[in-house]
């Protein structure tokens, strides 16, 4: 390249860089409009999710495991015979420990009053399953027949759906039906109209169950009532459109 020709091709290229931002400041903006919805489904539970446990206690490790093992093969039978499958019955807990008995400060002693070292009493043995129940209308009666074969514990009764995720595709189908809804009425009070859909984005929950604890002794007589209720599913949807006049 001549020296004549240098000068030239860099006063091109300034002026084709100085060119550009005016070309993209030039592009027409898209006018948009932005509406989001909410859709809810209420669900009945149709699973109940329960932990069962036997708590023992004698004077021997020994003894105290012999006597859960009894009572916990016990429990597990009458939880089978309930038409519970094995898939759906798993141990949660097991535990063996030391039962202490406190001492009372001895007065006058040469220990000035203070508390003496906790002497073993015993031993106490903890053993739970966690049992999914797929009858609701049969549950109450499981339950009372579990603490009759010498269950003691049940706690953490908690409800779900087996296919939660049909209910959370349905409240996200309304979420965006409430979304395209807004978005039309929106535009017909500002005297536009609705081109074509931008971006969509919109998410939804699992259903979520009142979750009780309880405890039942042995002498529990009265059937136990389980009452599950519903629960709503909720969604959200967010719609971008390009609108016209």
């Amino acid at each position: 390249m001549n020296r004549i020709a240098r000068p030239v091709a860099a006063a091109l290229a300034a002026t084709m860089i100085a060119a550009a931002p005016a070309t993209a400041e030039s592009e027409p903006r898209i006018p948009t409009l932005n509406a989001s919805g909410e859709g809810f489904v209420m669900v009945a539970p149709d699973i109940a999710i329960v932990t069962i446990g036997v708590t023992t206690r004698a004077e021997t490790a020994r003894a105290a495991l012999d006597q859960n093992s009894t009572e916990t093969t016990r429990v597990i039978a009458e939880i089978r015979a309930a038409g519970v499958a094995d898939k759906d019955i798993a141990t949660s807990g097991f535990a063996v420990s030391p039962v202490y008995e406190e001492r009372p400060p001895r007065a006058g002693g040469d220990d000035g009053g203070m508390i003496a070292m906790p002497k073993i009493a015993g031993y106490q043995v903890d053993n739970a399953v966690r049992v999914t129940i797929r009858d609701l209308e049969a549950s109450g009666a499981l339950l009372d027949k579990v603490v009759t074969a010498g269950a003691n514990q049940i706690s953490g009764i908690a409800f779900d759906v087996a296919d939660p995720q049909a209910a959370a595709d349905e409240a996200l189908q309304k979420a965006i039906a409430d979304a395209r809804r807004r978005a039309e009425l929106m535009a017909a009070a500002a005297g536009v109209r609705i081109v074509r859909i931008l971006d969509v984005s919109g998410g939804g929950g699992m259903p979520m169950f009142a979750r009780a604890e309880r405890a039942f002794d042995a002498g529990a007589a009265p059937p136990v009532p389980v009452m599950p209720g519903e629960a709503r599913v909720q969604a959200n949807a967010n719609i971008v459109f390009e609108i016209a006049e």
